[in-house]
């Protein structure tokens, strides 16, 4: 079952993360995994949250700028081990032409093993093909059940 993930634009200078993670805070919002990236004047933040509306939600209210097409995008929460690895998954991915459009870790961890976020191209698609070859995929209810 895809997780949504809050996509949000900050301008890249100090204390902007800062301020935007201050308001989740507030409301005692939860972050399980989170992805930041430079592009140019602007930082793109992905995250899962525990409640990804009251997040997405809360932020529009104080004025940040959500990426709207891509507000809560569904992703993909893969269970990484050993008989699962990430080169194994990307296999998996790239043999259903499933294309992965980016990646981030999580703090979430299951019986010693990591999650891993993937947003592919198609959501269902990867998720079908995961199942499939025995590849764990985890819904939020899992990830806030191990969260560490």
């Amino acid at each position: 079952m895809p997780v949504q993930q809050v996509s949000v634009f900050l301008d890249n200078k100090p204390g902007s993360l800062s301020e935007m993670l201050g308001h989740l805070d507030r409301l005692k919002i939860r972050i399980y995994a989170l992805s930041i990236a430079e592009a140019g004047e602007y930082g793109v933040i992905r995250m899962i949250t525990a409640d990804p509306q009251k997040a997405a939600q809360t932020l529009e209210d104080a004025n940040f700028n959500l990426s709207r097409s891509k507000k809560n995008t569904e992703v993909t929460a893969i269970l990484i081990s050993d008989e699962n690895s990430i080169s194994k998954i990307t296999k998996i991915l790239g043999e259903n032409s499933v294309n992965i459009e980016y990646a981030y870790s999580s703090a979430v961890h299951y019986n010693g093993k990591f999650v891993l976020v993937v947003k592919p191209k198609e959501v269902e698609k990867a998720e079908k093909a995961l199942q499939q070859n025995q590849v764990a995929t985890l819904t939020l209810e899992e990830i806030k059940q191990h969260f560490q």
